[in-house]
């Protein structure tokens, strides 16, 4: 499978990602993946489905808004906006999180790695812990 093709699957996966969607991820994840957020370091495809299932447990909705793409033969970064709704998030409201991810391939995705801001994520949508998170950030913006 192309590298470009492998791009094409991975955005229509996560385009409205839930619990459905898991008996898929090893039509795009090799079994020995290795994945990396800003929270976790996983290998392997057990654990990287056992992370979404926790992940997608309580969430209402999930999806995808991919950008910018640059692809090269066997690896490919993307830009993206996560949106989301989790009932003990932002008051239940759909929070918006920016993110890139660089992934390598071969016939199937052995290595994905996200980068986005852990606390435009959680600490910001949480009671009391949003309120300090964002004075700090003000608060060093200044």
């Amino acid at each position: 499978m192309s590298t470009q093709a492998i791009v094409q699957q991975l955005e229509a996966f996560y385009l409205q990602l839930g619990l459905a969607q898991m008996k898929h991820l090893d039509d795009i994840y090799t079994a020995d993946i290795e994945f990396i957020d800003p929270l976790h370091h996983l290998f392997g495809l057990a654990d990287l489905g056992h992370y979404f299932e926790n992940l997608l447990q309580n969430t209402q909705q999930c999806h995808f808004i991919f950008d910018s793409r640059l692809v090269t033969e066997g690896e490919f970064t993307l830009t993206w906006q996560m949106q989301f709704t989790h009932p003990k998030l932002g008051n239940g409201r759909t929070i918006k999180l920016d993110g890139i991810s660089h992934l390598k391939c071969r016939d199937k995705i052995y290595y994905h790695r996200d980068y986005y801001d852990v606390s435009a994520m959680l600490h910001d949508h949480i009671p009391v812990l949003g309120w300090v998170s964002k004075k700090l950030k003000n608060g060093l913006g200044q």
